[in-house]
């Protein structure tokens, strides 16, 4: 039985770190625990500009601590709107930004300013394309080309059905990661056509972990795109064993104050930066499949970006332990993450941790 192991330093492909306050809080525990991160652009206002991207990038940087600084990398993206143009684009390559996001319109936190259909933004899609830039998708449709809403729990299964074929046709050459997968469609779908440097999929981990039935009534598990049945979980599972190179993590770690997330309606966003890299551990471990452990946390994500993974190592030990505190901010708002021992499912018990 395994019960420790050492892995290059991870790299998440996926997160979303705010600005202000809440950014001072949470930034800290990624930069602790990951080696580089792809950082979401849906802030308010939005990041749709190479120097709006270095502003966000210096207050990152700002928000670790000295002896962290130099270990943690955070990589700018700029968000698919309409005031995105090829130009921007262009001057967007090599000036270290790594990819520009689409998020569909209304979908999820700050989504508002997304095209409701990506291909819409044919100019700006055809400069990525040339200028090797990639395209991060939040692959659902919300609305309809009738304008109506789509059931929430068949946005991604739509997209993979009718949009993302002709996406990948009309820019053969266009570098695109579909992000968080969530349905067993999304997992047929990348099983067959990913491939290396073209076609990628990040996963959750919250994601592996629960199905709808442990969702619909935690306001902690309600993100977009939606946690479904048990079924999609599970095809989910069985893509991340068999350890395929166009297969990464990103944690898509959200975090939201305690008002929004305990609110009528809870804010989407799943907040799981504290525990993450733990419990990836411990649903490979689960699965039988830590030797494929290193390839999906550290190497197949920053190979996709044109980066090589990182020259520093973490070691996990099997030791059980829970979360036992939110985070709280320099302003005293709790940002509460998932698997915390009270707000989770109940007594939850993560059963890897990290060697200081």
């Amino acid at each position: 039985m395994i019960d420790t192991i050492t892995l290059k330093k991870p790299f998440d492909a996926h997160v979303h770190l705010r600005r202000g306050a809440m950014l001072r809080a949470v930034t800290p525990i990624t930069a602790e625990k990951f080696s580089r991160a792809i950082v979401m652009p849906n802030t308010d206002p939005p990041i749709e500009t190479v120097e709006q991207a270095a502003e966000y990038k210096k207050e990152i940087l700002a928000a670790i601590p000295r002896g962290d600084a130099s270990r943690f990398e955070p990589l700018m993206t700029l968000y698919l709107t309409k005031n995105l143009t090829p130009a921007e684009i262009e001057k967007a390559a090599g000036s270290g930004v790594y990819g520009v996001k689409y998020y569909p319109w209304g979908a999820t936190t700050n989504s508002q300013w997304g095209y409701q259909n990506i291909l819409e933004a044919k100019d700006v899609l055809k400069k990525m394309e040339g200028v090797g830039l990639p395209l991060l998708l939040h692959g659902e449709v919300h609305v309809d080309e009738r304008n109506e809403e789509v059931d929430p729990y068949r946005g991604e299964q739509t997209f993979i059905k009718g949009i993302l074929p002709e996406l990948l046709t009309s820019y053969p050459k266009l570098k695109v990661s579909l992000e968080h997968a969530s349905s067993a469609e999304a997992v047929d779908f990348i099983e067959k056509n990913g491939k290396e440097g073209r076609l990628v999929a990040t996963i959750t981990v919250h994601h592996l972990l629960y199905d709808r039935g442990d969702a619909e009534p935690r306001p902690l598990l309600r993100v977009k795109p939606l946690i479904k049945e048990r079924s999609n979980r599970d095809k989910i599972r069985a893509l991340v064993k068999k350890g395929l190179p166009f297969v990464s993590a990103g944690s898509d770690s959200a975090p939201h104050p305690e008002s929004k997330k305990f609110a009528t309606t809870a804010a989407f966003g799943i907040f799981s930066a504290p525990v993450a890299v733990e419990l990836y551990t411990q649903v490979f471990d689960e699965l039988g499949c830590l030797d494929k452990l290193e390839n999906f946390l550290s190497v197949n994500g920053p190979r996709f970006f044109g980066l090589e993974p990182s020259s520093e190592t973490i070691t996990l030990v099997k030791k059980d332990w829970q979360v036992t505190e939110p985070v709280v901010t320099d302003e005293g708002v709790k940002v509460w993450p998932i698997y915390h021992k009270d707000m989770g499912l109940g007594n939850e018990t993560i059963h890897w941790q990290i060697k200081k």
